[in-house]
C-alpha cells in the first residue's frame, strides 16, 4: 500500500531501498524476507514521506506526508513573470496579424495589452479602458 501511495513501481522501491526487485516482489507476496531488507524498504518509504502508524485498535495505518512546497525565489518569480510577458506579447502579435492597423497602431495596442499595471487595474475593475 505504501508503494502504491507513492505511485512507485517495484523497481522504484527496489532502487530507493538498494535491494533487488525480487526482494520487493517476495516481500509484497508475503514470503519470508530478511529483516535487514524489510528495514531498508521501510526506511526508503519513510524517506519518501510515508509514515507507518498503529491506530487505536493496534492495526497498521499509512499516512503520506506531501513534501513542503518551497517558496519561489525572487529570481524565479521574475523569470516566470518575464515568460508570461513574452507569451502575452506573442499572443497579441498573433492576434493582430491580418489587421488593417498600421505598425504604429499595432505597437500601441500591444503596449496597452501588455502593460502590467493597466491590465491588472482593468482585471480588478479599477479601469475600464478599451482593450482593442
Amino acid at each position: 500500500m505504501a508503494r502504491a501511495a507513492l505511485d512507485w513501481t517495484t523497481a522504484d522501491l527496489a532502487a530507493a531501498a538498494v535491494v533487488g526487485v525480487n526482494t520487493v516482489n517476495r516481500f509484497e507476496a508475503g514470503q519470508d524476507a530478511r529483516m535487514s531488507s524489510v528495514e531498508k524498504l521501510k526506511v526508503a518509504l519513510q524517506s519518501a514521506g510515508v509514515e507507518f502508524i498503529d491506530d487505536a485498535r493496534g492495526e497498521g495505518v499509512l499516512k503520506l506526508r506531501l513534501p513542503a512546497r518551497q517558496a519561489a525565489t525572487e529570481a524565479e518569480m521574475n523569470a516566470s513573470a518575464d515568460t508570461v510577458r513574452s507569451q502575452a506579447a506573442a499572443a497579441v502579435d498573433e492576434a493582430l496579424i491580418g489587421s488593417d492597423a498600421t505598425a504604429e497602431q499595432k505597437a500601441e495596442r500591444r503596449g496597452a495589452l501588455t502593460d502590467e499595471p493597466a491590465v491588472i487595474g482593468r482585471a480588478r475593475g479599477k479601469g475600464r479602458g478599451k482593450l482593442l
